[in-house]
Order: C-alpha cells, then sequence, then structure tokens
C-alpha cells in the first residue's frame, strides 16, 4: 500500500520542502493536540507514539454504564518520526479502528518564532473497508488531507491555534471542501495544560449536522503527555473531525462522551 501512496503526495512534498524556513531548537513533541496536529515536529531521527481512545457512549447516561466507560470504544494508535537530514520534517502513520482507517502524513514545520509556529501538513487516508452507501453516507472511501496548522503565542502559556484544512472528499460529499479547526491551551504549570478544541460545519454540509468540540486536562511527564479530554466527535483524523459528516456527523453538544491520548517520545 505505502509504495502507491507515496506518488501521489510526492509533489506535495516538494513545495513543502521548499517553503521551509529557519528552524529554532527545541525539545521533540508529539504534534497532536486533542484530534488537531500541531505546529510541534520530531527531531533528529525522534520516534512518537500516541496512542488515542474514545468511548461512544454519552455521560450523560450516568451510572448505569459507568458513564460511557462500559460502552463500545475506538481506539487508535500511530509513530511520529523525525527526519534528521531535513530539520522540521516528519514522517507519520497512523491507524484507527473507527472504519479501519490508515493515514500516512509528511508535516514540515516553516516557521517557529517566539509567538508564532506554522506547519504545512499533507495526509493520506484510507478506510480499509468495503466501500457501501449507508444512511449517514459512503464508508470505505478515500482521499486527501491538506492543512496549515498555526500557533500563536499571546503569553507563554497562553495559545491559540487555527488549522486550515483541504479535504478532497468527505463521507457525504465527493466533492472537495474547506474547513478549519480551532484550539486553543492553558499552562497551568509546566506538567498540567487546559486544552480545548471546536469544529465548525463546513458551508457545504448540509444544517442538520453539528458542530464538534472536544476539551479536557493534559499532563506531561518526563517524555510522556497525557489528555483526557471530553468530546461531541468520536473521530481522529483530519476527515473525521473537520469534515462535518463523518458517520452522521458530530453528536449532539449534550451527548458527549469521554476520550484519551498519550503520547510518548523515545
Amino acid at each position: 500500500m505505502l509504495p502507491r501512496l507515496f506518488p501521489k503526495i510526492a509533489p506535495l512534498l516538494a513545495c513543502v520542502l521548499l517553503t521551509g524556513g529557519v528552524l529554532n531548537a527545541e525539545e521533540s513533541e508529539v504534534p497532536v493536540a486533542i484530534n488537531l496536529p500541531t505546529a510541534d515536529r520530531m527531531q533528529f531521527w525522534d520516534i512518537g507514539l500516541v496512542f488515542t481512545h474514545r468511548f461512544l457512549s454519552p455521560v450523560k447516561d450516568h451510572g448505569k454504564d459507568l458513564y460511557g466507560l462500559d460502552g463500545f470504544t475506538y481506539a487508535g494508535f500511530g509513530f511520529d518520526f523525525g527526519i534528521k537530514t531535513v530539520p522540521g520534517l516528519n514522517f507519520e502513520i497512523y491507524r484507527t479502528a473507527d472504519n479501519k482507517t490508515f493515514t500516512v502524513a509528511l508535516q514540515q514545520q516553516l516557521l517557529n518564532k517566539d509567538r508564532i509556529r506554522m506547519s504545512a501538513r499533507v495526509e493520506r487516508f484510507d478506510e480499509v473497508v468495503t466501500q457501501v452507501v449507508t444512511t449517514d453516507g459512503t464508508v470505505g472511501i478515500s482521499g486527501m488531507a491538506f492543512q496549515l496548522p498555526t500557533e500563536i503565542f499571546i503569553t507563554d502559556d497562553f495559545v491559540l491555534s487555527v488549522v486550515p484544512t483541504y479535504l478532497s472528499r468527505t463521507t457525504t460529499q465527493e466533492k472537495s471542501i474547506f474547513n478549519y479547526g480551532v484550539g486553543l491551551h492553558y499552562d497551568f504549570t509546566s506538567k498540567f495544560r487546559f486544552v480545548a478544541e471546536y469544529y465548525p460545519r463546513p458551508s457545504k454540509i448540509a444544517k442538520t449536522f453539528q458542530t464538534g468540540f472536544a476539551a479536557g486536562i493534559s499532563y506531561k511527564t518526563f517524555k510522556h503527555r497525557f489528555t483526557l479530554m471530553g468530546t461531541n466527535s468520536t473521530g481522529t483524523t483530519a476527515h473525521q473531525v473537520l469534515s462535518g459528516d463523518y458517520g452522521g456527523g458530530p453528536k449532539p453538544h449534550g451527548d458527549w462522551s469521554i476520550g484519551f491520548n498519550v503520547a510518548r517520545v523515545f
């Protein structure tokens, strides 16, 4: 599968490399917040591991199913590889049980200043299940995502982010769409962080679909980062979270569920 993917993203990678800038030195960080990519990067030949877990049952069912923990879940894991010969360039591979989705991505950090950081990301996604049309749309699709994760440091501890995103197709739309994710994080201490993300509904998606959100607490120790969140979107990839129509779209805001991420730098 991988050899067939590289020819499709090679021209885009070349453009990314030509626009790369001078980068400041900092330690490796897996470039993911909750679901949105960040402008972080793995350095040298460092390797990052991310494990995601999303519970599907809403918390509002209370103790009946232990606030959703007894229900079905979607788990995923992936690796992020630094490429020392091109500073700021990462190769990522990820797989989630949600429609057996497989993604490969290249991300290049373009800008790393005191108050602003920016990366360019190109991602290929494939739902490795038989393509069928359901009441929620088509499953078993594949396509591309192009993103520009941008972070603005209001203060050293308070950071706003915006992730302009182009998707080549979605569950209900065979044509491309544009959307953007918005996020923020606030560091209470060097270890504890509040994180939040918002996923608007794209203009091409029917108004019956909901907007998405995620918010939680992140804890960092040594080279691990653990993030516990509540979200009405069970997806974790660009097309699952930002398409607006994936799996019937995000759940009503009152039906949010628990999820968590674990990231580790080696």
